[in-house]
């Protein structure tokens, strides 16, 4: 629906079953954007929320008004606070572990990010596998360990780093997101790629671009670069910003 600095919301979806991943974008947006595939908001089965971040919260309060709210307890309460108020919460025991969303199996892991009780997320269905692994600022084995098994990975490539050097940010908050609790790197996406090519992968799509400090296009040369010859096996593609992306599927194997 949207990846990127300014808000994100992804849409997962089985033949039964449709999740939001996130809802950090404007309320009207997303639902233009569920219409443009053929959703609405009351077909939606759950919301799931990485983190706190509000361009990962900002519609919350409205969404979770038609849609069940998870999160992890910790995260759950961070949202409160900053909120003031948590609507159509599910509160999920041993969260860590799993739990199902009509048949969408939701498994969260850990990531490394300034916020209290950061997540990444694996889909399952089947044997079909889409994970989301965006704001971290670096790659855990425990990541990489849950997203290997998946057909379909969108990845965090947030900036260029003579971009963000040589940029406006200042340099406290250049510093964030170059440490280990930031963001992932064009560099580091594609680093992730090489790992990741010759298994399960078939489309890896490049999220959380910074409109500031990366384009598109650099992302998608640099992680292509490091694939190199093994660029052949796997789709390399970008989430946006201000436009809905395509539909991308993953196959049971």
């Amino acid at each position: 629906m949207a990846s990127g600095s300014k808000g994100n919301c992804a849409l997962i979806y089985s033949d039964n079953t449709a999740i939001l991943c996130d809802a950090g974008i404007p309320i009207t947006r997303i639902k233009e954007r569920l219409q443009s595939v053929g959703f609405c908001l009351d077909a939606i089965s759950g919301v799931v929320v990485t983190h706190e971040h509000s361009d990962h919260i900002c519609a919350l309060p409205r969404v979770s008004r038609a849609v069940p709210l998870y999160a992890h307890p910790l995260t759950a309460k961070a949202i409160y606070d900053r909120q003031k108020g948590l609507l159509n919460y599910k509160r999920v025991d041993f969260y860590d572990n799993g739990f199902y969303i009509g048949d969408i199996e939701v498994i969260p892991f850990r990531i490394s990010h300034d916020a209290t009780y950061p997540l990444g997320y694996t889909f399952k269905c089947g044997n079909s596998r889409i994970s989301i692994a965006t704001d971290m600022g670096i790659v855990a084995g425990s990541v990489f360990n849950n997203i290997k098994d998946s057909q379909v990975v969108l990845l965090e490539s947030n900036y260029d780093e003579n971009m963000l050097k040589n940029g406006p940010y200042d340099q406290r908050l250049k510093a964030r997101i170059l440490s280990s609790k930031g963001h992932l790197s064009n560099v580091m996406a594609g680093e992730m790629a090489v790992r990741l090519a010759g298994g399960c992968l078939e489309t890896m799509v490049l999220g959380h671009l910074s409109d500031t400090n990366n384009t598109p296009e650099l992302a998608l040369s640099t992680v292509r670069g490091c694939l190199g010859d093994k660029c052949d096996g796997v789709r390399i593609e970008v989430a946006l910003q201000h436009e809905r992306s395509q539909i991308f599927e993953a196959y049971e194997k």
